[in-house]
């Protein structure tokens, strides 16, 4: 019996030592890793915002600095960075709530022929030039393809399209 216990042990820390690892292969860099002319324009541009609690990232040419919105964790905010400090975009993920945005966009919405179908994802992107801000919302609905309605900041209606999925960057026309 003491055999088998002594046996097993080596076993439950194998098992133990394996499920805390991770698997996040994805390119995040802390901090001391990132450019001080990216962590310095984003002082500069954000400056409310505990720096300490921002996760950086390398996007192609692009850093990317992710963050919640004052402490909201159901608010999450990407911030996008060329490799010499300029803000390009910020993307704000209000997740499927139509109650966090303006109420332009909320009535903009509900007026057009999708307001009866399942919201998916809502997100405000914002340019250096804030006459291309715009807000998406995706929308799904079984049967259907997958769809994403464009509105300025006032609430007029853009476009729709296909929801490919794919994301939005700085680089991006819409």
């Amino acid at each position: 019996m003491k055999l088998r216990n002594l046996l097993m042990l080596p076993l439950v820390i194998a098992a133990f030592t394996f499920s805390a690892c991770g698997n996040d292969d994805d390119d995040k860099t802390t901090i001391t890793n990132v450019p001080s002319t990216i962590v310095d324009a984003f002082k500069t541009q954000f400056p409310d915002v505990n720096i300490n609690t921002v996760k950086f990232e390398k996007s192609g040419q692009y850093y990317t600095a992710e963050y919640h919105a004052n402490n909201n964790n159901m608010i999450e905010i990407e911030s996008w960075f060329s490799t010499d400090g300029q803000w390009k975009m910020t993307e704000t993920d209000y997740g499927k709530d139509l109650f966090l945005i303006p109420t332009d966009i909320n009535i903009a919405f509900n007026k057009t022929e999708y307001r009866d179908w399942t919201i998916d994802d809502i997100s405000l992107y914002e340019y250096p030039d804030a006459t291309k801000n715009f807000y998406m919302i995706q929308v799904e609905k079984a049967g259907q393809p997958d769809t994403a309605l464009y509105f300025k900041t006032d609430g007029t209606l853009i476009k729709t399209a296909a929801d490919t999925g794919a994301d939005i960057t700085p680089d991006t026309v819409i």
